[in-house]
């Protein structure tokens, strides 16, 4: 009974408090042209999932002092105006006020999107992958 007491306490001690941090903005990260991302979050790491009017997105961001200004990050999703099979980018964001505060947000990203050939209102069944640079605009709160 004791081993047990002893390992539920040391746990405790290696678990991180998080909070649930809510943003809108533009671009990939929100999900496409325009969306709210979710996200748990603790001093120098951010999980996210983001909904937007035209696609869905996932991903990680990290910092590597706490309340830094700068993040970096992945990011996979779907929307439906440039790539409709998927994309995944490694991003970088600059928090204008810090990581764990609530700010305005900018940031860019470099990856791959892959597009159907047909277009929005065509499905060809051809797949074009491509690399691409992506613009994130979003506030947090």
């Amino acid at each position: 009974m004791k081993i047990y007491i002893i390992a539920l306490s040391l746990v405790s001690l290696y678990s991180s408090a998080g909070e649930y941090e809510s943003s809108v903005g533009l671009g990939h990260q929100y999900g496409g042209i325009l969306g709210a991302q979710f996200a748990y979050k603790t001093e120098e790491s951010k999980y996210f999932t983001s909904l937007g009017l035209i696609g869905f997105s996932a991903g990680f961001q990290t910092t590597f002092t706490n309340n830094s200004k700068h993040s970096f990050g992945i990011v996979a999703g779907k929307e439906e105006l440039q790539s409709e099979d998927g994309f995944a980018f490694v991003t970088y964001d600059y928090h204008f006020d810090g990581f764990s505060n609530p700010c305005f947000v900018i940031g860019t990203g470099i990856g791959v999107t892959r597009e159907d050939e047909g277009g929005l209102f065509s499905d060809r069944g051809e797949t074009e992958t491509s690399t691409s640079v992506t613009l994130n605009i979003g506030y947090k709160f």
